[in-house]
């Protein structure tokens, strides 16, 4: 597996993605479990679960019924034999599917990125939510260990989806964007949400491709005894095809994903004809795929965004998100404020002597300057200003 590796690296890859990885291996002598769970029991409990006593029992279930094929001693050493091996080339990278911090290993023993999924894990984003998520996570980091932050893969309801208002699912698609590429870590996006794809609900099992919404259907109607359009509902809702469509790049028959004359693996979101898609979005300057361009381009021009540290501001704030990314090296210091809400504020912003200069705002702006005492910002604003100080 180290050759196989090394073939890869050879060939100049950045890095690998390590999927499930607590499940890479099992226990070598291949026991019988001794759970006395069957699958369905865990499916049916997981079915019923409804308070967070109720979830923190499945867990446990599926831990019983797994024991033997999960997280298996030795598993970190492993870990450690595969960096050693990344290691041996310069600016690799390991992410792991996981979000077990043990996996950092030392801080720079183990993966160099593990996913903070807890964080993409509400219906809603809020900015009591996000201030309590990067509070935990950033605390229980082993030294020299750096963030990973994600709010949507190839297991979840799209970002667009999942999180949408119903009143202006441009500025949640916008609001989460900025989020994931201002706070500390690497940021992971998934494909399509650069133009706002979302989930395709599925009306025909035929049409099923993952294992996993087949597999529930089959058990909804067989097992449970559950009507083929419930059946059918639930197994769209919580299988993946959903959310794993194909690219949507133009108008053309099928998005311009394949020839009008062939049949992709899954059938293509209807609303590309819509305007949803690459080609159509970017000549507007207005469009989500521009304002992703812009927003990239702001990050990978200001190093206080991509490797300072992070300070929460007004940690009581229920409609706003304020926090500050300084960075050591450049002495630069940068104000982020998203206001979540579909209403004005006026902060107060304890900076010391000094003013602020906008480096972004998706909002129009007049002024070169902002007073950080009597910051204004419009309804679902996002603002990001360097910190200048007095006299310099």
């Amino acid at each position: 597996m180290f050759d196989v590796m090394r073939f890869w690296l050879d060939l100049g890859v950045d890095g690998f993605r390590l999927d499930a990885i607590g499940a890479i291996f099992e226990h070598p002598e291949l026991p019988n479990h001794e759970a006395t769970l069957s699958l369905l029991d865990v499916y049916r409990a997981q079915r019923a679960a409804r308070t967070p006593e109720d979830w923190r029992q499945v867990a446990q279930m599926w831990r019983s019924l797994f024991y033997y094929q999960v997280d298996q001693p030795g598993i970190h050493h492993l870990m450690q034999e595969l960096r050693a091996v990344v290691d041996e080339y310069d600016d690799r990278v390991l992410v792991g599917e996981t979000d077990d911090i043990s996996y950092y290993g030392a801080g720079d023993d183990e993966l160099h990125l593990v996913f903070n999924f807890p964080l993409m894990q509400m219906e809603r984003l809020t900015p009591a939510w996000i201030r309590a998520n990067q509070d935990l996570r950033l605390s229980a980091l082993p030294s020299g260990a750096w963030p990973c932050n994600t709010l949507g893969n190839h297991d979840s309801p799209r970002c667009c989806s999942r999180y949408s208002d119903g009143r202006d699912d441009k500025a949640v698609a916008c609001t989460a964007l900025a989020l994931m590429l201002t706070l500390r870590g690497t940021p992971f996006l998934y494909y399509g949400e650069e133009i706002g794809m979302c989930d395709l609900m599925l009306d025909d099992v035929e049409q099923f491709r993952d294992m996993l919404g087949t597999w529930l259907y089959r058990i909804e109607t067989g097992a449970l005894g559950t009507p083929h359009q419930e059946a059918l509902r639930f197994a769209v809702m919580f299988g993946r095809d959903k959310c794993r469509t194909p690219m949507q790049w133009s108008a053309a028959p099928n998005a311009g994903f394949c020839p009008a004359d062939v049949s992709p693996w899954l059938p293509v979101h209807p609303n590309y004809a819509q305007g949803l898609n690459v080609a159509c979005q970017i000549e507007d300057p207005a469009s989500l795929l521009n304002f992703y361009r812009r927003m990239l381009r702001l990050r990978r021009e200001t190093p206080a965004l991509i490797a300072g540290d992070y300070t929460p501001l007004h940690p009581h704030a229920e409609e706003y998100l304020a926090f500050l990314r300084s960075d050591a090296g450049s002495g630069q210091r940068c104000l982020v404020v998203l206001n979540m809400s579909d209403r004005p504020h006026t902060l107060h912003v304890d900076l010391g002597a000094g003013r602020l200069r906008p480096l972004f705002s998706s909002h129009s702006r007049t002024m070169t300057f902002d007073d950080p005492a009597c910051l204004s910002l419009a309804p679902n604003e996002i603002y990001i200003a360097e910190f200048v100080q007095e006299g310099a």
